[in-house]
């Protein structure tokens, strides 16, 4: 399948606590996805997602109130089978997860963020 075509089926939640990248980012998968939802820690973000279900879940770690890596297991007890990618701007075991499909390094290149949606969401 297309990948523009799959992402216009899909919503997607956005967690990033840095206003810049965040607005950025968003504003860039709003032109690609059928939904996206911001929120700007986990704390927020899990909010979002219990309320409602997405295809896919985007975050940082390092965060105030909620890090990602708590989100993530919060989603988890709701969703074993989500799809997470984390970006994080550290490159050690610590800003990882095998809880994720892809960890992602940032700063974020966005054609390398398109091609790690595609691949997690047509492996799941």
């Amino acid at each position: 399948m297309d990948p523009n075509q799959l992402f216009k089926t899909k919503s997607l939640l956005y967690v990033e606590d840095d206003d810049i990248v965040r607005v950025n980012i968003a504003h860039f998968l709003r032109r690609r996805f059928k939904e996206v939802a911001e929120a700007e820690n986990g704390q927020a973000g899990l909010a979002l997602y219990s309320s409602k279900a997405y295809d896919i879940v985007i975050t940082d770690i390092e965060m105030p109130i909620m890090n990602g890596l708590k989100m993530i297991d919060k989603i988890q007890e709701i969703d074993l089978n989500q799809v997470i990618i984390i970006t994080t701007g550290y490159n050690d075991d610590e800003h990882k997860s095998n809880k994720a499909c892809v960890n992602i390094i940032k700063p974020i290149i966005k054609d390398i963020l398109l091609s790690a949606i595609y691949k997690c969401l047509l492996g799941n």
